[in-house]
């Protein structure tokens, strides 16, 4: 009888600990699909929402293979990992430039969270200091039409770096190295 307590204890246990801790395995750069409007939340059926995980090191060069891909919505996103983590979100398949695209480089250990993509400064190396529980950050945009909405494929590093053709002004020096003084401040 006490072996068949502990036993229903350590289920219980286990029930409560492991969708805790499978919530907190996504991978480090999430992108969240959600309505265009405020308004589409109520007027669209179905509502399209949708989370889209990816780790670090693990390009994507499409989303083919994910639920929602086709449906309307903007992207917000999130990135987890070290200092120095970069990710490049791109609005063409295949990492193409032509319809515009978004380098992140994550300069502490939080978090970062974007949302509202198409207000960043376009075609200029800037960034935000840590804020609100949120992580500093440096980013580039290259705009597109409806940048938030046609976001088609990921690809982690510098990859500007190996393509001297490649459409991005390298950072400056305080880029390089984790400071934010030389580089415009997003307020």
């Amino acid at each position: 009888m006490q072996h068949g307590k502990v036993l229903l204890g350590v289920l219980v246990f286990l029930a409560w600990v492991v969708p805790a801790g499978a919530v907190e395995m996504r991978g480090e750069l999430v992108l969240i699909k959600g309505p265009v409007l405020e308004l589409d939340t109520f007027l669209r059926e179905p509502v399209c929402e949708s989370f889209l995980d990816f780790r670090i090191g693990e390009d994507q060069p499409n989303f083919f293979n994910y639920r929602d891909r086709n449906c309307m919505g903007r992207y917000s996103f999130t990135l987890r990992g070290k200092p120095g983590t970069t990710v490049t979100l791109f609005a063409k398949i295949n990492y193409g430039t032509e319809r515009g695209f978004l380098i992140v480089r994550k300069l502490d250990d939080q978090t970062v969270w974007l949302d509202n993509l198409e207000s960043l400064p376009p075609g200029q190396w800037v960034s935000r200091e840590a804020q609100g529980g949120y992580g500093a950050y440096a980013v580039y945009y290259s705009p597109g039409p409806q940048f938030s909405q046609n976001i088609a494929s990921v690809r982690w590093g510098e990859w500007w770096r190996e393509n001297p053709q490649a459409p991005v002004p390298p950072p400056d020096a305080s880029l390089e190295t984790g400071t934010l003084s030389f580089l415009e401040v997003l307020p």
